[in-house]
């Protein structure tokens, strides 16, 4: 994940969310049938963004500063550091990001699923359960719209690689806007 400046066309320092876990991409469409002389004539399907969901591992804080604008404050060092997270309302809203997500093929390689222009829908939703021994996994959705390459918009951009070693995470804001090149 990358803050993602909509207007520069720019990213921040990625960010690899800790113990992630899925990237799930739903694309929506717009869609129509014309008819004529009692059948369908010609068909209409034109994407306009993805729902997306994120699952991870507990509540990566580096994450959703990332992705929810959330400000972490830390003070004392180890073991008695503590840290403050504070979750912003009103004003702009939640920010812009951009996503990649990982998976391997059956042939030892892996597929980049990337979403240049993403939004949660809302903060995540945190859950204290002292009854039962689980680990806390949390789920935050949000969506993806297309954003133009070379005046053509795009809503995803998928890139494998034959070998799991070819693929080389992006280190800075311009190695993730070059995932998405042409």
């Amino acid at each position: 994940m990358a803050a993602y400046n909509i207007t520069a066309n720019t990213y921040g320092t990625p960010i690899s969310a800790a113990i992630g876990q899925t990237l799930e991409v739903d694309p929506e469409h717009d869609t129509d049938k014309l008819p004529g002389y009692g059948v369908t004539m010609r068909l209409l399907s034109v994407a306009r963004g993805a729902k997306i969901k994120i699952g991870m591992g507990g509540v990566d804080v580096d994450f959703l500063a990332v992705t929810a604008g959330v400000s972490n404050y830390t003070s004392n060092l180890t073991p008695n550091q503590r840290r403050r997270t504070r979750f912003p309302a009103g004003g702009a809203g939640l920010p812009y990001f951009g996503a990649i997500g990982l998976t391997p093929t059956d042939d030892g390689g892996v597929a980049a699923i990337g979403l240049q222009g993403c939004k949660l829908d809302k903060y995540p939703k945190y859950t204290a359960d002292g009854k039962t021994n689980k680990f806390n996994m949390s789920e935050i959705e949000g969506y993806a719209i297309p954003v133009a390459i070379s005046s053509v918009l795009y809503l995803m951009t998928v890139r494998t690689y034959e070998t799991a070693a070819l693929w080389t995470a992006p280190a800075s804001g311009a190695d993730f806007l070059a995932f998405f090149a042409a």
